[in-house]
């Protein structure tokens, strides 16, 4: 073989169209060492076959070392395995160096140079192949040491990040935790996940696919794929067995596989299947980017290059990695995360249910005890939002509000009915009485946990800005918001309201009975509200408990003590 081969050549193949191989580049290890070889030793050294003795790179095409290829490859052989650089007798008074790659570069290549022979006598030739022999153990045992030293770092480098990767799930796997709530749109929620898992893969797309029909897929990132090819998708997985033992799925060449045709723009995916007693859903993962796409080099590719390169994705600018099973470690922790989300979500609304049921047969068991307050807790309910409204309380706050509105007069079930529907005025004794409906309904309140923040408006609505009120005799800013926005909700109704010792009053003697009052049985703050919005109260009708009622529920439900994970609602109860 020719001294100038300059490649691997039992690498190279020919193509099928008859023409040269295209060259390739031999390692960069072997590069770098030719170099350093030649700098301490100060001739060429060429890279040969170690089993075969066959010449398989010359650095230096003009290195006139041919004349002695038949004995480099004849000890190149002769000395393969030895890990050792050793020194043997050459023709034409030269040495030939042998130097094994093992544990520098490619363990089947040896590098031989030739140095010449400068000693006389056969005694001083013996001595000058030792020192030369000694020299070149020293040399290797050198590179050897600083390849250990650069594989050491390369080492900690390679711990030292897949510690940063392991930190960062885990600050973003507290910051989803810390940030988790449950609310009617739980997609916003999923999709927050997805987003958090997404980043920290460097994914190009995150999905979440339900088992059931009655969820909805959730996509986060590029678009690669219709909810319905989703569930398409998710079905073919679900049918492999493996995931089953392994706990995921892991495909680096989809095209590869046997539904790789169906979804060509999925050039790799890891898959998590989420399981709570039953298969619930899968997190999958799309394919994994090396870096950002720059779209400056996008053009610079010739037409179909991505798709012939392995590892690389048709879309320009993007170049797709390599999935690996620490891939799906950092990722299970997501899909257990959107896992407990699904099963929060459907205990939620269990919760929902059964309040929107209580709140519904506690104040229909309210009317039915007094025809003339029918309706009373909805329409105070909704003119309370109405106020807290105008007065700038966020949509959550309403929600308390509207929720407090429906249950402010739930002691009432305790109350006698000859009181609760007497014609006349009361009595002393009954007027005590009734004024215990407030105790009442706080007690009656009090073993809903869920709701017990709205505990103060069902207790002090009756208090008086002046501290003349029940049950406590609180005063002025002592009384908390809820209640004295429900004081005026209340009276405003109560006022509007025939009842069985009086027919309503004039809307004039409403509004003037509330603005006298102001600063001594109600809040001025609250009646400077009831001004500005007293055309919309009016409007306010009788309305049945419906999307209001659960609406209000999805609000209320999120200051539960201990239960940070419900969310705000929005809020539409008035048209």
């Amino acid at each position: 073989m020719d001294s100038t081969v300059l490649h691997h050549t039992r690498l190279a193949k020919t193509p099928a169209d008859g023409r040269d191989p295209a060259p390739e580049s031999p390692p960069h290890e072997v590069k770098a060492l030719a170099v350093v070889l030649r700098e301490e030793f100060g001739v060429c050294f060429r890279f040969h076959d170690a089993s075969t003795g066959a010449l398989l790179l010359a650095p230096d095409p003009q290195d006139s070392a041919s004349c002695w290829a038949a004995e480099a490859c004849q000890a190149a052989v002769a000395l393969a395995g030895d890990p050792r650089p050793r020194v043997v007798p050459a023709s034409r008074s030269s040495y030939l160096i042998v130097f094994p790659l093992a544990g520098l570069g490619p363990s089947h290549m040896a590098a031989l140079g030739a140095l010449p022979a400068l000693a006389r006598t056969r005694d001083e030739a013996k001595q000058e192949r030792d020192r030369i022999e000694r020299w070149a153990r020293a040399v290797h045992d050198r590179l050897v040491g600083a390849q250990d030293i650069s594989d050491c770092q390369r080492s900690h480098a390679e711990l030292d990040r897949r510690s940063m990767i392991a930190w960062e799930a885990l600050i973003a796997l507290d910051r989803l935790h810390r940030g988790t709530r449950i609310h009617k749109e739980p997609t916003r929620e999923r999709r927050r996940i997805l987003r958090g898992a997404g980043e920290l893969l460097r994914t190009q797309a995150m999905a979440w696919i339900p088992a059931g029909r009655e969820d909805e897929v959730v996509l986060e990132g590029e678009r690669l794929l219709s909810p319905w090819d989703c569930g398409q998708l998710a079905a073919v997985l679900a049918s492999q067995p493996s995931w089953k033992e392994a706990g995921f799925l892991l495909v680096n060449d989809a095209r590869e596989s046997s539904w790789g045709a169906r979804f060509p723009q999925i050039l790799n995916l890891l898959a998590i299947p989420v399981e709570d007693r039953r298969l619930s859903g899968w997190l999958l993962a799309f394919n994994r980017r090396r870096g950002p796409a720059r779209p400056t080099e996008a053009g610079a590719s010739s037409p179909g290059a991505a798709a012939s390169r392995p590892g690389s994705s048709d879309h320009p600018g993007v170049s797709i990695r390599p999935f690996r099973r620490s891939d799906a470690a950092l990722l299970m922790p997501f899909a257990s995360l959107v896992g407990l989300h699904v099963t929060a979500a459907r205990r939620y609304l269990h919760i929902k249910d059964l309040l929107v049921g209580l709140t519904r047969s506690l104040t229909s068991a309210i009317d039915a005890k007094d025809a003339y307050t029918y309706g009373h807790s909805e329409r105070v309910a909704r003119v309370a939002v109405e106020l807290g409204r105008d007065l700038g309380l966020q949509e959550d706050e309403l929600s308390d509000i509207y929720l407090a509105g429906l249950l402010h007069d739930i002691g009432k079930i305790g109350v006698r009915d000859d009181v609760l529907t007497k014609r006349g005025p009361l009595t002393d004794e009954e007027f005590k009485h009734i004024q215990q409906h407030v105790i009442i309904g706080h007690r009656i309140l009090a073993d809903l946990h869920a709701i017990s923040h709205l505990l103060p408006g069902v207790l002090y609505h009756h208090e008086r800005y002046d501290g003349d009120g029940y049950p406590e005799g609180l005063r002025g800013d002592a009384i908390p918001l809820l209640a004295r926005i429900l004081a005026v909700a209340d009276s405003f109704d109560a006022m509007n309201t025939s009842r069985p010792y009086r027919k309503a009053m004039p809307v004039e003697r409403v509004d003037q009975i509330l603005r006298e009052g102001a600063g001594t049985q109600w809040d001025p703050l609250v009646i400077d509200a009831y001004v500005r919005c007293r055309d919309r109260l009016m409007e306010i009708r009788q309305r049945g408990l419906g999307e209001s009622l659960c609406n209000a529920i999805d609000g209320a439900l999120r200051h539960g003590p201990g239960t940070n994970i419900f969310a705000s609602m929005e809020m539409s109860m008035i048209e």
